[in-house]
């Protein structure tokens, strides 16, 4: 973590309201209705980061709403108030899958208690994943009948919208009160409203368009790798996975990792035995045979060669937070310092990327001859590949030697 500066640690905090904890001059609470439920009991489970989000809105659904329960954490197992309130009546997840109901099919003759997870796509989905009693919920979704209006936060595709937008559809067509759940959107309008007016027209100093001298300017990719190229360790896993229609499935675990140093070419691998049941499809994705898994190293002991191996100042590089967040759970030490090539790959594309291979053939750069068994060699092969052909585009004066 980065060390704050004298100046950071004594800045004054912004005057923030109590209620929506928005700053006092963006404070959207003249805009909050009250709207009683009466055949909906709603439960907001938000992911921590989300929490600490200014432009959430889950927040200002529950103000919205009372009788609402809103909680922020990862493992709500345990929590009391959580699994009162599931409990309380029928529940089901709002979250879209294979198996998920219409909301014309939710029972009218009796409440439900609706649980909705408040993330990003890839937060929601991990707080189902950590949560099994969620993933045995029965799943309801919906096709939004407009866009949303997040004007201030990119959504990953067009059907997808906020959470207070989700509810406001959800709520008009299973309350009595129908249409008058619309005006969930109003706290949620303006606070994208007040967004856009001080980036556009009052031009604080948090959105005020400047220009930055080179030497402060953000660096490119290519020079972020430059500068971690020294202690960079790119990194791939492959995972025991079961599909997610699998009723009462395992839970994912890591079963390949390889590494490799970027400067000096210094590798680590190691095949896990499986801890859980191996799903059928394991061996042909991961493509190592199953006595090879199965007569894998003890999860322990690869640990200690991990440990052993990493260094303090190493930073990984990985393709996706998937893996990295499987050998956290699982107790790896996954370093100080983190690149998802994913996601800085795709800023510097101005390209929605998905599996590592597609990167390689969207620039275009030779296919690499796989030498060595298992899925996770190829793709540490084309991360590599990748991450080189990057550093190959500074210009020759600023390169590494």
């Amino acid at each position: 973590m980065t060390a704050l500066t004298a100046a950071t640690a004594v800045a004054p905090k912004r005057p923030t309201c109590e209620s929506c904890l928005r700053p006092s001059v963006v404070c959207v609470c003249a805009s909050l209705p009250k709207l009683a439920t009466q055949n909906t009991h709603v439960v907001l489970l938000q992911h921590p980061r989300e929490s600490r989000m200014g432009i959430g809105t889950a927040r200002l659904a529950h103000l919205s709403l009372p009788g609402s329960l809103l909680k922020a954490g990862l493992d709500f197992s345990a929590d009391a108030q959580v699994q009162e309130a599931v409990g309380r009546a029928p529940a089901y997840v709002l979250f879209p899958g294979p198996q998920a109901i219409g909301l014309d099919q939710l029972p009218t003759d009796r409440p439900i208690t609706l649980v909705v997870v408040d993330g990003t796509w890839w937060q929601a989905k991990k707080l189902i994943k950590l949560n099994p009693w969620l993933e045995q919920l029965p799943r309801v979704s919906f096709s939004p009948s407009a866009p949303s209006d997040y004007r201030i936060r990119r959504q990953p595709a067009a059907h997808c919208v906020s959470t207070i937008e989700a509810l406001a559809e959800v709520l008009s067509l299973r309350e009595p009160a129908g249409q008058e759940f619309q005006h969930l959107r109003d706290p949620f309008r303006a606070m994208v409203d007040h967004q856009i007016r001080y980036k556009e027209d009052v031009f604080s100093s948090r959105h005020r368009r400047r220009v930055v001298p080179r030497d402060k300017r953000r660096a490119t990719l290519p020079e972020r790798l430059q500068a971690a190229w020294p202690n960079l360790v790119l990194v791939q896993g492959e995972a025991n996975s079961w599909p997610a229609r699998q009723k009462e499935r395992p839970a994912p675990e890591l079963v390949h990792i390889t590494a490799v140093r970027a400067s000096g070419g210094e590798t680590f691998e190691t095949v896990l035995a499986p801890r859980r049941l191996l799903a059928p499809s394991t061996c042909r994705y991961v493509q190592i045979a199953e006595d090879v898994l199965m007569n894998g190293e003890p999860l322990p002991a690869a640990q200690e060669r991990w440990k052993q191996w990493l260094r303090p100042d190493d930073v990984l590089c990985v393709w996706g937070p998937y893996h990295l967040g499987l050998g956290e759970e699982e107790g790896w030490q996954m370093g100080k310092s983190v690149l998802d090539m994913r996601n800085l790959l795709s800023q510097h594309l101005k390209a929605r990327l998905s599996l590592v291979e597609d990167a390689v053939a969207l620039m275009k750069l030779p296919v690499v001859t796989q030498t060595k068994q298992g899925r996770a060699h190829r793709r540490m092969d084309a991360l590599v590949q990748l991450a080189e052909h990057l550093l190959s585009t500074l210009p020759p004066a600023t390169a590494e030697a």
